[in-house]
């Protein structure tokens, strides 16, 4: 159920009206650009994303239909502009997939996140390849099932696992190191 301010937000930004886009920027801004960085690499491209993605949704609210929340209509609309950068910087990757190493899944019951403030946990998130950060973005913060990831990224089940496996990895590895205060390369 929408609220009258969403309404209004919706109707408002519908007729270009600059007073209830900033509305719209005011409240989903920092939700949009959350979902900007996860899936990008540093600050820059996450505010060159979040540009693209609110452009696209100040000229495609004619496409909104009610069916989902707004936020969650926002935050698909983000995701799905974030896996659009992915794709084209695929198409630019020397590396094919199928030269991933195979990997075997691991019990994630022991992972050293408890008690890592966000902020630093989306800063490790982020320095993560971005195959693997994608990957591990559809499934852990998505909660995408590994056939929907293969299907977005192009991908067979077997790379799938092996890319979330490997994320995990190197994020275990990582936090690790930060808690020790050792520097991290993700290379």
């Amino acid at each position: 159920m929408l609220t009258k301010e969403e309404i209004e937000i919706i109707n408002g930004c519908r007729k270009g009206d600059v007073t209830y886009q900033k509305m719209l920027y005011d409240k989903y801004g920092p939700m949009i650009k959350g979902v900007c960085l996860r899936y990008t690499s540093d600050m820059q491209e996450a505010e060159d994303l979040f540009h693209d993605v609110i452009v696209h949704i100040l000229t495609h609210f004619d496409e909104y239909d009610h069916i989902t929340t707004l936020g969650g209509w926002l935050k698909t609309i983000t995701s799905n502009k974030a896996i659009d950068l992915w794709r084209y910087k695929k198409s630019h990757d020397t590396v094919p997939s199928s030269h991933l190493p195979i990997e075997e899944p691991v019990d994630d019951k022991d992972h050293p996140y408890d008690g890592i403030p966000m902020n630093v946990l989306l800063e490790h998130i982020q320095k993560l390849p971005p195959k693997y950060r994608t990957a591990f973005n559809l499934f852990v913060i998505e909660e995408k099932d590994q056939a929907e990831i293969g299907k977005i990224m192009d991908e067979g089940p077997a790379n799938v696992r092996s890319l979330i496996f490997r994320a995990k990895q190197m994020l275990r590895k990582s936090i690790k190191k930060y808690l020790k205060n050792e520097e991290f390369n993700y290379e």
